[in-house]
């Protein structure tokens, strides 16, 4: 069965880290619609926004865009973290997105892109959002067989303007305050880090290739092919600082049921045509210069 002709993307999250960065790449080519909420902050979009339809899903029924729009395709980025509120994480990460899916269906939309983690259901933090994550899946695919679902497994993301308490940015920070000591675990974890502008180059690619795609359920891994362990990473940025913060690896010890070594073959997307084209370092280098400019930024202010 063949995709139709991708003109119109809704994307949840647009407001957010990845989604904003996605909807910049394709808002030139495609007519993007984002979803928002009363209390988003708009200031990732602003640049852009008046390219954009959006909605806030707070003040209007989840049919009002798909009723006002003829939508073709839908990215799905949005998502909660906190283990504070269970039946709120459950609203973001599975009865939301899941309402979302069925109006995809009455709607004939053509593909559903999930954003997926790589998080397994045992690792010893966020279990709730990874149990709502895999919950989520688990109707994605028993919908797969009326509607294209591409399910992407993401590793860790970073760059300029994502949120201060995520790994990278908040490692960063510390570094460049030099901060006499940094506690860490051993560190032999391996990641797949992937740069922001390269992830959202990847979803433009399996935006354009829909029609390479299967119908039904498919499931990728997206990064770079190259995992890293945590300690390389940590020293990379350490020496792209030039901190004097000691680093205490092994302080710490490893979470509950850690994840050592991820599986993160890339071979789908390969296939698709990606190739990172730029190093860890390059990537490290342009968001360490980034957070160098918010902290004066910030000193400036105070």
């Amino acid at each position: 069965m063949q995709t139709k002709k991708i003109k119109t993307i809704l994307i949840t999250g647009i407001n957010g880290f990845l989604g904003s960065h996605i909807a910049e790449t394709l808002s030139d080519k495609y007519q993007i619609i984002g979803l928002i909420r009363s209390k988003s902050n708009l200031h990732k979009i602003n640049s852009f926004k008046e390219k954009l339809i959006l909605y806030n899903v707070d003040e209007i029924a989840l049919e009002i865009p798909f009723l006002e729009n003829e939508i073709d395709l839908i990215i799905h980025t949005a998502t909660s973290y906190s283990s504070d509120d269970t039946i709120s994480i459950l609203d973001s990460n599975l009865i939301f997105p899941l309402k979302l899916l069925r109006l995809a269906l009455k709607n004939k939309v053509s593909v559903f892109i999930n954003t997926d983690t790589f998080y397994t259901l045992d690792y010893g933090v966020m279990q709730d959002y990874v149990i709502s994550k895999k919950q989520f899946l688990q109707w994605a695919k028993y919908y797969s067989e009326k509607i294209k679902i591409v399910n992407l497994i993401i590793g860790i993301i970073f760059g300029p303007n994502d949120h201060n308490g995520k790994f990278t940015p908040s490692i960063i920070k510390r570094l460049l305050r030099n901060e006499n000591e940094l506690d860490l675990s051993p560190g032999e974890q391996k990641r797949n880090f992937l740069f922001i502008r390269e992830a959202a180059e990847i979803y433009e690619i399996i935006v354009e290739k829909t029609n390479e795609i299967p119908y039904g359920f498919n499931s990728f891994n997206i990064g770079t092919g190259v995992s890293t362990s945590i300690k390389d990473y940590i020293d990379l940025i350490h020496k792209l600082t030039n901190s004097t913060t000691k680093l205490n690896y092994g302080k710490l010890e490893y979470r509950q049921n850690e994840i050592m070594n991820p599986d993160f073959q890339i071979n789908e997307i390969n296939s698709l045509g990606w190739r990172s084209t730029i190093s860890l370092e390059q990537a490290l280098r342009i968001t360490i210069e980034h957070l160098k400019g918010k902290e004066y930024e910030h000193e400036s202010n105070n």
